[in-house]
């Protein structure tokens, strides 16, 4: 999304009697945001599904406090706006019941990420819990999936961190605002996360720690993703709500067996009561998606010049993400000369460019 057409996307996402489904019916019709307000009271009455204080509400909204803060925000924090109406917002994300009109980011996502898994549990994990993510989530990204969790403490950051020790991507969705990191430990892995995948939230920026938001949040990290891997909690745990989440979006659940006397298992092994599927180890979740494990093998550097070595090692040095101009700024080339070689390389299958003229190495 153009920064021009942020304003006009806050300003409908802010209209308070328009709730996600109104706003995609009139999206539908209108195609952008923009288009709706260039629109009269009268043209606007044709329309069965909203009411004469609602249109008023899109005629005459004007919260520019909210707007103009919110658009301050957003260029302190480098913080990005995604709509539900582009290519880079989640795909599965779209057809959930509810989903976020618009949504908060920093990082990007990419196409591969439409392959994306969550990893969920508790924030008091046992050694065991421990151990089974950082093994079963390191694998599971190894085999080309996008990790997904809450940034919480415990299960949530092990799978973050489980996926970025094997070089893989993962993002997280935040329950605040996203110039608030929560939990504040999570500063440097927040960090991490950007620079191998995403932060993303659909809370307006300054939204501080509230207890209802995670629920909500959760909704979205088990919406985005083609399955939802429980690994410890209690029953009543915001673990165990995110996989009713996912059984209601038709999603897989998956969870993994513990000792039947420790509090942290009884989640996990009541889902598998209900029909969860068992998780030992990687293949389990794996092979429901017809994929095998991934064999570690010996990378063959393909064959370049001097100069696309160069730019193939800064890749490699820089988690295999890097825009256009980032190498520009990290090399002594310039964006013409750079732009020539690196469409070289991609059309040699070295390198693939991704959205936001982002690059990775094949």
């Amino acid at each position: 999304m153009d920064k021009k057409e942020y304003r006009d996307w806050l300003k409908l996402v802010s209209v308070k009697s328009l709730g996600p489904s109104k706003i995609q019916k009139l999206l539908k019709i209108f195609k952008s945001s923009k288009n709706i307000f260039k629109y009269d009271n009268k043209q606007l009455s044709d329309l069965t599904f909203l009411s004469e204080n609602t249109i008023n509400e899109i005629k005459k909204n004007e919260n520019n406090e909210f707007i103009e803060n919110q658009l301050k925000l957003l260029e302190k924090y480098n913080v990005r706006l995604i709509s539900i109406t582009e290519d880079e917002y989640p795909d599965l994300l779209k057809f959930i019941y509810n989903p976020p009109i618009l949504l908060y980011i920093k990082g990007n996502i990419l196409p591969r990420d439409h392959r994306a898994f969550a990893i969920v549990g508790t924030r008091k994990p046992t050694n065991y819990g421990k151990m089974m993510v950082q093994k079963i989530g390191a694998e599971v990204a190894k085999a080309g999936f996008t990790i997904v969790s809450g940034l919480a403490y415990g299960i949530d950051s092990c799978s973050h961190k489980a996926a970025l020790d094997a070089g893989g991507r993962t993002i997280a969705v935040c329950g605040t605002g996203l110039d608030i990191i929560y939990p504040a430990t999570h500063r440097n892995l927040a960090e991490h996360i950007i620079r191998s995948g995403a932060l993303i939230s659909e809370f307006p920026l300054g939204t501080k720690i509230e207890a209802w938001n995670f629920p909500t949040r959760n909704r979205i990290i088990s919406g985005m993703c083609k399955g939802t891997f429980v690994v410890e909690g209690k029953r009543t745990s915001g673990a165990l709500l995110t996989a009713k989440m996912a059984l209601e979006q038709n999603r897989d659940i998956f969870a993994l067996p513990g000792n039947i006397n420790s509090s942290q298992s009884e989640g996990p092994n009541y889902l598998i009561k209900l029909g969860a599927k068992i998780v030992t180890d990687a293949q389990d979740i794996l092979e429901e998606y017809h994929i095998k494990m991934q064999v570690e093998s010996v990378r063959i550097t393909p064959k370049m010049t001097k100069e696309e070595g160069l730019i193939y090692n800064l890749l490699q040095k820089n988690d295999n993400n890097l825009s256009l101009d980032e190498m520009v700024a990290l090399s002594d080339y310039s964006p013409a000369q750079l732009s020539a070689m690196l469409l070289n390389m991609e059309l040699r299958g070295i390198i693939k460019r991704e959205a936001q003229n982002r690059y990775w190495i094949l």
